[in-house]
């Protein structure tokens, strides 16, 4: 058993598993607001997060099978990245949690004060502990991406913290739906760049035996 947990092909088939248990369940959680399809725009901030929540894990879930095919090894080591992607799944989940629950309203600034930040910096940990057990400098590159968007997403958090503290931390209202939907665009817009120059980056690559 215990060399069965080592072997990598284990470790991909467990990861494959328990993503798509995930997506399985967000997509009972999602339904009132995605299903029927006329009830999006009455819904559009939650439609917003969803569609981040989902972008995010679908194209995380593609980017896991590339990166250990293009790079031999990669992932290996099972306790380290069964943590990161654990984490990261659960954020997941929460995104969906607060897309989900029509009238939750108070759950959607957790998307851009902690979610979003925490995702990148789980992000940035797993590319650092691939950068620093795997030379190659293509993970360098990745783990540097992934610095420089953690810091943008502590900006964005920072900004809405702010924005909220100015405004008396104004929770209701057209202002608050608003202020909350160009946060929604520019966290969603950032996840959408970052997987962009991902995918160049690993695309760029050359495969490792």
């Amino acid at each position: 058993m215990e060399k069965n947990l080592e072997h990598p092909e284990f470790f991909k088939l467990g990861i494959t598993i328990i993503y798509a248990i995930v997506i399985a369940l967000s997509i009972d959680a999602s339904k009132a607001i995605l299903i029927p399809f006329y009830s999006i725009p009455s819904n559009f901030l939650y439609a917003i997060i969803l569609f981040y929540g989902y972008f995010f894990i679908i194209t995380g879930w593609i980017e896991y099978h590339f990166l250990t095919q293009r790079f031999n090894g990669i992932n290996r080591a099972i306790i380290p990245t069964f943590v990161i992607e654990i984490g990261i799944l659960f954020l997941f989940y929460y995104v969906i949690i607060a897309g989900s629950e029509n009238g939750a309203d108070y759950l959607i600034p957790d998307v851009y004060l902690f979610v979003t930040p925490i995702i990148f910096l789980l992000l940035t940990l797993r590319d650092m502990y691939n950068a620093n057990n795997y030379k190659n400098e293509n993970l360098v590159h990745y783990r540097n991406l992934s610095r420089n968007f953690l810091f943008i997403s502590i900006i964005i958090s920072l900004s809405y913290l702010a924005e909220t503290y100015a405004t008396g931390f104004q929770s209701f209202g057209m202002f608050a739906f608003y202020r909350d939907l160009i946060f929604a665009l520019l966290t969603l817009t950032l996840i959408v760049i970052y997987r962009i120059l991902r995918w160049r980056e690993i695309n760029s690559a050359p495969l490792t035996s």
